[in-house]
C-alpha cells in the first residue's frame, strides 16, 4: 500500500491522510465522507457501521446503523441471516482483534449457498470487520468490505485507528443527537438512573414518593419508548443511546 505524502514532505498511511477531516463536533455526513475517503484509500468500496446490541439474547445481532449500502442489498442481508446471526459476532468474540476475511474464510467452501453467491454477486469477496468502542461504552463493528483479494495484514493495521476515531465521532454524534430528542420524561428517566443503580421498584417509590405500582408504570413507559422487552433491557438502551446523561 503506498505511502501518502503530508505537508512536511514526510510520507504517512492513507488511512491518517483520509483522517485528515476529523475534528469536533462532527455531523453524520461528515461520518460518510470520512469512511468513503477511507474505503476508496484501500480497495474496499462498501462500508458499514454497526452497534452491537447491548442485551445478552440479541448479542448475535449486528444492527446497521451507517452505511453506503444499497436498501434493497441491506435487506436481502437480513433476508439471508446475515445480520441477526452474523458469523462475525461470534469470531469476534472468540478473538476480538479485526477480523479479516474473504468468503471462504468466513463462509467455508462451501457452494450453491445462496447468500455466499449473494454476496460474491454483490462485490462483498473480501473485507475486514474492527470491533470497536465508542462514546458512552457504545460497542459497535466498523466494516470494509470489496471485490478484491483478502487485504494485507499492514492495511488492516493501518485502518485499525481510523476504524476508532470514525467509530467515536460517530457515537459522539448520535449521542448529542439523541440527548437533544429525549423522548423519556423526567419521571422515566429518574426511574430508570436508580434502577441502573440496582435499586428495586419498592426502593425506587421511597426515594422518589411514589407508589411501588406507579414506578412500574414508568419503568414499563420507558420500555415501550426504547423497545426493550425487560427493564433491565431498558437500562441498557437507554444508557447506551444517551437518555439517562
Amino acid at each position: 500500500m503506498p505511502a501518502a505524502e503530508t505537508g512536511g514532505g514526510r510520507s504517512t498511511s492513507p488511512a491518517l491522510a483520509a483522517l485528515a477531516g476529523l475534528r469536533p463536533n462532527l455531523k453524520e455526513a461528515d461520518v460518510h465522507v470520512l469512511l468513503q475517503r477511507l474505503a476508496e484509500a484501500y480497495g474496499l468500496p462498501h462500508y458499514a457501521i454497526f452497534i452491537l446490541a447491548p442485551y445478552a439474547e440479541d448479542r448475535n445481532q449486528l444492527k446497521l446503523v451507517l452505511s453506503n449500502w444499497q436498501p434493497r442489498f441491506a435487506k436481502t442481508c437480513e433476508k439471508h441471516g446475515l445480520l441477526r446471526y452474523s458469523p462475525v459476532v461470534r469470531a469476534l468474540e472468540s478473538d476480538p482483534a479485526p477480523l479479516n476475511w474473504d468468503l471462504e474464510m468466513l463462509f467455508g467452501a462451501s457452494s450453491g449457498d445462496p447468500a455466499i453467491d449473494f454476496l460474491n454477486e454483490n462485490g462483498f469477496q473480501a473485507g475486514v470487520y474492527y470491533p470497536v468502542q465508542g462514546f458512552s461504552s457504545v460497542e459497535g463493528v466498523v466494516a470494509f468490505a470489496g471485490a478484491r483479494d483478502i487485504l494485507e495484514e499492514e492495511a488492516v493495521d493501518d485502518l485499525y485507528p481510523a476504524a476508532l476515531a470514525v467509530f467515536g465521532a460517530f457515537t459522539a454524534c448520535r449521542f448529542e443527537e439523541n440527548r437533544r430528542n429525549n423522548p423519556l420524561s423526567k419521571r422515566e428517566r429518574e426511574c430508570l438512573r436508580l434502577a441502573m443503580l440496582g435499586k428495586t421498584s419498592h426502593e425506587i417509590g421511597k426515594i422518589l414518593s411514589l407508589s411501588e405500582h406507579t414506578v412500574s408504570q414508568y419503568m414499563n413507559s420507558a420500555a415501550r419508548k426504547v423497545n426493550a422487552v425487560n427493564r433491565t433491557h431498558a437500562v441498557a438502551v437507554a444508557a447506551q443511546l444517551g437518555y439517562l446523561s
